[in-house]
């Protein structure tokens, strides 16, 4: 088994993603982004996402309010990949291979950033070198 968080990792830092500034929009937008391939919408408009993420904040501002520290948005990201392996798992599948085989996938990848996010090449030859990540590999039960 590989190591798949060092695979992310090498991801983040060979396109330098990791010396972007951070963006609580833009994280949050990636997120909804995902969220939406969750929910069986895979290609939504970056801006509409935007917008929701805005949204999402006003509709929040009655609440308590507490300036969040570096450490509070840690903690809410760590939680989201607590939730997110507990439903991978719920799925039937093991996360560590999940993210191996992302992490091949992720990796098999060139492009560059587009407004704050990595865009990926889609001409014939880019494409051609794509991996697809293998889920049947991580499958825990039929």
């Amino acid at each position: 088994m590989g190591k798949p968080i060092e695979e992310i990792e090498r991801f983040q830092r060979d396109r330098e993603l990791d010396k972007q500034p951070y963006s609580d929009t833009n994280e949050l937008t990636n997120i909804f982004e995902e969220l939406g391939e969750i929910l069986g919408y895979p290609n939504i408009d970056r801006e509409y996402l935007m917008d929701l993420v805005h949204r999402f904040e006003r509709d929040i501002e009655g609440t308590e309010y507490k300036e969040p520290t570096d450490e509070d948005k840690v903690d809410g990201y760590a939680d989201i990949i607590v939730f997110c392996i507990g439903a991978m798992m719920k799925l039937g599948y093991d996360p560590k291979v999940v993210l191996e085989e992302v992490g091949k996938e992720i990796n098999s990848r060139a492009g560059q950033m587009l407004n704050g996010k990595f865009t990926k090449y889609k001409s014939p030859e880019a494409v051609a070198k794509w991996y697809k990540a293998d889920f049947t590999k991580a499958k825990l039960r039929d």
